[in-house]
């Protein structure tokens, strides 16, 4: 992963938006992250949305840590209890 400072991002955005499209370019302030350039390559605008998403992301640990305590139930069950 590649990093730019913001400083210096306006001189080098066009260098850092042709580097993004291979791989992931971290704009920063003062030495921080603030911001990310992220090759789109095969990914879509959902999928994006998505793995990046906190809300999204709670539910998926919480529905691992159910799995993992057997709280879940089967597919066949939540085919049964929705129809």
């Amino acid at each position: 992963m590649k990093t730019v400072e913001v400083s210096a991002a306006h001189k080098r955005l066009r260098a850092a938006l042709r580097q993004g499209e291979e791989e992931t370019v971290v704009l920063t302030r003062r030495g921080k992250p603030v911001a990310a350039v992220v090759p789109m390559k095969g990914v879509d605008a959902e999928s994006l949305a998505l793995g990046t998403s906190r809300k999204f992301l709670s539910i998926l640990r919480r529905s691992f840590r159910e799995l993992d305590a057997e709280q879940a139930i089967s597919l066949a069950e939540m085919r049964r209890r929705i129809k």
